[in-house]
C-alpha cells in the first residue's frame, strides 16, 4: 500500500497497482519514460526510510501478450 500511495502522488506515473500480497507482494507501476530514473531514485529512498530495507525493482516493457507459435507444418506450442 505504501508503494502504490507513493507512486500515485508522483509526477510521471500513469498508474500503480498492488500485485500479490501475503508474504510481501509487489507493485506494478506505469511510468513515463522520461520520469523513470527520477521515480526509481525517489521511491527507493522513500521505501528505505519507511521500512529500513532496500527494495528490488525490474524494468519491463509491455508486449502483445500470449500467443501460439507454429512451425511450417502447423505444429505449435498450444
Amino acid at each position: 500500500d505504501f508503494l502504490v500511495g507513493f507512486a500515485k502522488d508522483f509526477d510521471g506515473v500513469l498508474g500503480a497497482r498492488l500485485m500479490g500480497g501475503g508474504f510481501g507482494g509487489c507493485t506494478i507501476n506505469l511510468v513515463r519514460k522520461e520520469a523513470k530514473e527520477k521515480f526509481l531514485k525517489e521511491v527507493t529512498k522513500a521505501y528505505f526510510r519507511q521500512f529500513g530495507i532496500h527494495s528490488e525493482y525490474y524494468f519491463v516493457r509491455p508486449v502483445d501478450g500470449t500467443m501460439v507459435v507454429r512451425d511450417e507444418e502447423g505444429y505449435g506450442n498450444g
